[in-house]
């Protein structure tokens, strides 16, 4: 510790300058203040006595002014007067200067001017004019220049005096009563005058008096303040030396003490290579006890002879630094403890200086063995951390603080198609298409570590990415991680779920609309086809031939309207896949014959012969009715469209999988182009202009019917040789025989009572069905016409059957229904809904909330009164059309 002690030294010689550099800076700030004050005091009386100066010629001029101004009273001379004009001018030029110097912003040449003008030394002026500035309004000059102005109100009553004497006639000049009243007029001026000058005198000579004292008062405070100061340095000085000792003692304890407490190894070696003092650390790591036994002794060829020298080094760095004066540092080299053992270190060396000149060196030393152990297991973990990065299904980006790419992972390479070579120390901007950056060109960071939506670019081509950005401060520099997903696929999903959502929506709008038209046109026909029926089968009051047939053709034009009606709810159905078939085995022959007979009617009135010819029984895989409904269209638009060329024919042909209905007709035929837009909704191919009824979407329903019950519709035509429509379904097996279906007859007199309620808003349908019920003489009928009313009437009571309507003006048909099963005793009742709501997925949600069945308007004849006879007791058989739709 010696060497450190002496190291210490000059250190601590140097600590009582330190302390007493504030007593310096203190002296030179009063001495400086002393030297200010003088400056400022000696201009002050200076520019006070160059005031007294201006005062005494103030002073004199005014004396010789009176005396002029008498002597031109009694001798009326010009030269008298002129000599007055001259003596009057130096106060005047003294009072100009004043009145000059009052004003905000004054004009300093004017000033200058007037001063020289009143008689004053030019080098005095300056002073005349700084002191007036500062001190015009503090008491060193407010009462002389109150006399000042005073005085310079007298100066001017002298020069009236002299204006008024220039206006005597002189007749009057020598008058002696005008005379003495001018004398003694200038006298009393004159005398103010002269005790106004004394005044001010008195004033500036006092000032000036306790400025000189204060000044005085002020370089003696300061010259004992500067001897107080010396005196304290003097004692300040030897105590500190004093201190100075006991702190070198002191720190060099805590200094040793300090070593000891380090962790790392430190040791001083002079310039030949002995140790000058060792820690603790130092000791325990090479395998010594006390200090003694490196303190002293060479230490370089004990610990460190066999150092490891890079090129061009001839000496151990540890020497090299005392004699180079550069301090060393080596990562990787060995020191060997008292065993002899090797144990790898990191160390550094510095110069140590005594007097300037190089004294050894400070050795700093750590034992890196564990710190080695750490590095292989982090480079292993490292290892598998860029396995797993590689292996992550994300795109994982890294990019230092300026933005260059520092981590590309394989998947980063797969979603950019490019390889980690072709992008490593390249911006990263360079893949994104507008990416926020920080100043320094590192990708910012979104708050938070809130995913962000970004375009990636592959080349010149963009696409949609979502990634979450990591900002860490890895020790060289902060990093940014960017963890990326191409998300081109979930958009294109999420597009295609929304127009999936729109789509849906659509065609919820469309169907609430053919729901709402189906119902408005339905309710009309109900009255149109109810009681055209109504009159052709009244017995009671026949129609003649005439209104019979005009009957037939109201019946007619409704039952077309309805077809109508049903073709676009059908076809919207189909289009929608809300269609529901019941695909079974049907007996082609039968149902075409079904469909010949339907179609006869049409052919009879054109007076166009139907020809059907088709072999024995065939069974193919179809929904009946809806096979039924697409060969009836195909005959009308035959028998329509074909003209009166010759019979339209439908043919069954079986192959050898499937069977064939043909519908052939002899009319004009259509052209190529016709044929392009045969299968476009409400398309007629100018059919419109040629008189024949029809709607333009039977033969398009038609197609998608068929396709529907997995079959093919094909159309072949040509100019003048017909038109040939074909069906292609496949076969079916035979099933078991089926019972024929039965319709519904009047029932006898006999059959048990039927008590019906009728719920329905509208009279018309009222009406009709009144009428209806009286073929079944045994049915009661009532009807309401609101929902309350039915609920009142029920209550009062009980029916047999309820019919009621969907859509009643106060409540809707289903919760009338569930009104009335919450009743007593009505959770039996049988409740059939009668509406002009004939979609689907509307009789679904009646059959599910508990209706019996579901009868659309218009009203079936013969499924009202076959349901009827059913409830009722009466001998009438079912039919599967009985209740339904």
């Amino acid at each position: 510790m010696q060497g450190v002690g002496a190291d210490l030294q000059p250190i601590m010689q140097r600590r009582p300058a330190r302390r007493i550099s504030w007593v310096v800076v203190a002296l030179g700030t009063i001495g400086l203040f002393q030297v200010l004050l003088a400056i400022f005091s000696i201009q002050l009386l200076a520019a006070v006595q160059s005031y007294v100066i201006g005062e005494s010629l103030y002073s004199k001029a005014q004396k010789d002014a009176h005396i002029h101004l008498l002597e031109y009273l009694q001798s009326g001379t010009e030269e008298d007067h002129r000599q007055f004009l001259d003596a009057v001018a130096i106060p005047v030029g003294d009072r100009m200067a004043r009145e000059e110097l009052d004003k905000a912003a004054p004009d300093f040449e004017v000033v200058r001017r007037a001063f020289l003008a009143g008689g004053n030394h030019p080098d005095d002026i300056d002073g005349l004019i700084w002191l007036y500035r500062w001190f015009h309004d503090s008491s060193l000059m407010a009462e002389a220049i109150a006399s000042w102005r005073e005085g310079d109100l007298a100066v001017a009553e002298l020069q009236a005096v002299d204006k008024q004497l220039r206006l005597i006639p002189p007749s009057r000049r020598f008058d002696e009563a005008l005379t003495a009243e001018m004398r003694a007029k200038v006298a009393s001026i004159n005398l103010r005058l002269t005790r106004l000058e004394r005044t001010f005198s008195d004033r500036l000579a006092f000032n000036a008096r306790l400025l000189r004292r204060a000044a005085i008062a002020i370089n003696a405070l300061a010259a004992a303040l500067l001897g107080f100061l010396g005196l304290g340095i003097v004692r300040r000085g030897l105590r500190d030396r004093e201190l100075a000792a006991h702190e070198i003692r002191r720190r060099q304890q805590l200094l040793q003490q300090l070593l000891d407490s380090t962790t790392e190894g430190l040791l001083g070696v002079d310039t030949r290579g002995f140790c000058t003092f060792v820690n603790r650390a130092a000791l325990d790591r090479l395998g010594y006890r006390q200090e003694s036994e490196l303190v002293g002794h060479e230490v370089h060829s004990v610990i460190h002879s066999r150092c490891e020298l890079v090129a061009g080094e001839q000496t151990c760095p540890v020497q090299q630094t005392f004699l180079k004066m550069e301090p060393a540092h080596r990562q990787a080299s060995q020191f060997w403890d008292r065993q002899g053992r090797a144990f790898p270190v990191e160390y550094w060396a510095h110069p140590m200086y005594q007097d300037g000149r190089p004294d050894g060196a400070v050795v700093t030393f750590f034992d890196v063995s564990e710190q080695r152990r750490t590095k292989a297991a982090l480079e292993k973990s490292e290892a598998k951390l860029a396995k797993l990065i590689e292996a992550v299904a994300d795109a994982v980006i890294s990019a230092d603080e300026h933005g260059r790419i520092v981590l590309f992972n394989r998947a980063a390479e797969q979603v950019f198609r490019l390889r980690a070579e072709q992008v490593l120390g390249r911006p990263v901007a360079e893949l994104f298409k507008d990416l926020a950056l920080l100043d320094g060109g590192a990708p910012a960071a979104a708050p938070g570590g809130k995913p962000l939506e970004l375009v990636g670019l592959r080349g010149d081509v963009p696409f949609p990415a979502e990634a979450t950005f990591s900002r860490v401060d890895t020790g060289p520099g902060p990093q940014t991680t960017i963890v990326l997903r191409d998300v081109s696929e979930q958009l294109a999903m999420r597009r295609e779920r929304e127009q999936r959502q729109t789509l849906e929506a659509h065609s919820r709008a469309k169907t609430e609309f053919l729901s709402r038209m189906s119902h408005e046109l339905r309710t009309p026909l109900n009255a149109v086809l109810g009681f055209a029926q109504l009159m052709n089968i009244d017995l009671a009051h026949p129609l003649d031939p005439l209104n019979q047939g005009r009957a037939r053709q109201i019946e007619r034009a409704g039952a077309h309207l309805l077809a109508l009606v049903n073709d676009v709810l059908d076809l919207s159905m189909v289009e929608s896949g809300r269609l529901s078939l019941s695909l079974q085995a049907v007996e082609a022959r039968a149902v075409a014959e079904e469909a010949s007979s339907v179609a006869g009617t049409l052919s009879e009135e054109g007076r166009i012969e139907l020809d059907v010819s088709f072999p024995g029984p065939l069974w193919v895989h179809a929904d009946e009715v809806r096979l039924r409904q697409s060969l009836i269209n195909l005959l009308s638009n035959a028998v329509k469209y074909g003209g009166r060329e010759g019979p339209v024919t439908l043919s069954l042909v079986p192959q050898h999988d499937h069977c064939q209905f043909s519908v052939k007709d002899q009319g004009p035929g259509m052209t190529d182009s016709q044929l392009t837009h045969l299968f476009e909704p409400f398309n007629r191919l100018g059919a419109e202009h040629s008189g024949v009824e029809g709607t333009g979407i039977g033969l398009v329903l038609t197609r998608q019917l068929v396709q529907a019950m997995g079959g093919e519709l094909a159309v072949e035509s040509a100019p003048g040789q017909g038109t040939r429509a074909t069906i292609t379904l496949p076969w079916a097996a035979a099933p078991q025989a089926l019972a024929a279906p039965r319709w519904p007859v009047a029932a006898s007199s006999s059959a048990a009572r039927l008590d019906v309620l009728y719920a329905e808003d509208n009279d018309v349908n009222i009406e009709l069905m009144s009428q209806l019920v009286k073929l079944r003489s045994w049915v009661t009928f009532r009807a309401a016409n609101s929902g309350a009313l039915a609920l009142a009437m029920f209550m009062q009571r009980r029916p047999d059957l309820v019919l009621i309507d969907m859509n009643l003006g106060d409540v809707s048909g289903l919760e009338l229904a569930a009104q009335l099963r919450a009743l007593p005793g009505a959770a039996t009742a049988r409740l059939v809904a009668l509406s002009a709501d004939a979609l689907p997925h509307q009789v679904r949600m009646a059959l599910d909330s508990g209706f019996e069945g579901y009868l659309t308007k218009p009203i079936n004849f013969a499924e009202v009164l076959g349901l009827f006879d059913r409830l009722g007791g009466a001998p009438a058989p079912q039919s599967a059309s009985t209740v339904g739709h």
